[in-house]
């Protein structure tokens, strides 16, 4: 009997120790899930390696925006519970799960893009001619790695392959001190400090003549010519008026028209003279019109040339030889004189076959 009270007081005591412990005042699954009640409240409780943030649960291992603990933020990727920055790239496609390129882009990148910070950019430019504005060009082989704006044009592989690299037009970026410049839509490298159409800098021409030393422009060791002016023979000289170069070097004015206006030939103030055109065979030409004193004067018996007067009672008359050895098809000095018209046409004015 005193066997059996003794059981039955131990039974009790155990019961009321079990009933002192109290109740867990925790809300949720305490099992194999977790609760973070200091943090937020997520019904369910987060699972086994997550974390309660706010009301979410999130992996503190790999998020950026709750990067080893919650609100701790990262610009770039989170790995292990540190924020990293941008890395060259490796050439492995980044995914949503952090791998490659610096970022932690959703949905994940192409094979042909790269994940920079939240971004996902093209490793390479896709197209063809100027890939300066080309995100890739300010990422080139690595997050944030930018081309040079003067010595490349895109960033590209080479024929022979390999990594994403700086490219001007096909080949590898220029050298220091030169520029990648476009000629005709062809990408090639300047030399700034002697090439007269990129002098100084990409497209900065010398006036036609000049030549380009340490990066400046000159005409026969002086400095440029000034507006309006161009460097014939090293000399500055107004091709605006200069009729031994009339709007350019060299561009000789004729007797027809004597005057440089403007950087155009004329006579005096006016335009050109009709010049005189030789006949075919034994037809007459034209014997035009000749610039006498500023003014264009028809060419005749009267004036054939300047004053000149024909012997219109000997049968003179004002004709047109030159032309060619078959005159009017080209070829020879075309002039005027007086004569005999068919005579003229054949033999030229000083006789003879009227070619050069």
């Amino acid at each position: 009997m005193m066997k059996h009270l003794i059981t039955f007081l131990f039974c009790a005591l155990c019961a009321l120790v079990a009933l002192g412990c109290g109740d867990d005042d925790r809300t949720g699954d305490t099992g194999t899930t977790t609760m973070d009640s200091t943090v937020g409240g997520c019904v369910p409780a987060c699972s086994s390696g997550s974390v309660c943030c706010g009301a979410a649960c999130v992996n503190t291992l790999d998020d950026p925006a709750n990067c080893g603990g919650c609100g701790i933020s990262c610009s770039g990727r989170c790995v292990s519970g540190m924020c990293t920055g941008g890395g060259v790239d490796t050439g492995v496609p980044p995914r949503d799960t952090g791998g490659g390129g610096g970022g932690d882009c959703r949905p994940e990148c192409a094979a042909s893009q790269n994940c920079c910070g939240g971004s996902c950019v093209n490793r390479t430019f896709a197209g063809s001619g100027d890939g300066r504005s080309d995100p890739s060009f300010s990422n080139c082989n690595g997050c944030g790695v930018a081309c040079d704006m003067n010595r490349a044009s895109s960033c590209g592989t080479a024929p022979t392959g390999g990594p994403a690299q700086c490219l001007c037009g096909t080949f590898a970026q220029c050298p220091v001190g030169t520029a990648c410049v476009a000629t005709g839509g062809t990408f090639s490298c300047a030399n700034t400090m002697s090439d007269p159409n990129n002098c100084g800098a990409p497209g900065n021409m010398c006036n036609p003549g000049e030549t380009c030393t340490a990066g400046v422009c000159g005409c026969g060791g002086a400095g440029p010519c000034g507006a309006g002016q161009g460097c014939c023979g090293g000399a500055c000289v107004d091709v605006s008026s200069d009729a031994m170069n009339c709007g350019a070097c060299g561009n000789e004015c004729g007797v027809n028209a004597p005057n440089c206006n403007g950087g155009t030939c004329g006579c005096g103030a006016g335009p050109a003279c009709r010049e005189p055109t030789p006949g075919m065979l034994i037809t007459p030409g034209d014997p035009g019109e000749s610039c006498c004193g500023g003014s264009c004067v028809p060419n005749n018996a009267s004036n054939c040339g300047c004053g000149v007067m024909c012997d219109v009672a000997a049968g003179e008359d004002c004709a047109v030889a030159g032309g060619g050895i078959i005159p009017g098809m080209g070829g020879g000095e075309v002039e005027i004189c007086c004569g005999d018209p068919t005579l003229i046409g054949i033999t030229g004015c000083m006789g003879g076959l009227p070619f050069p």
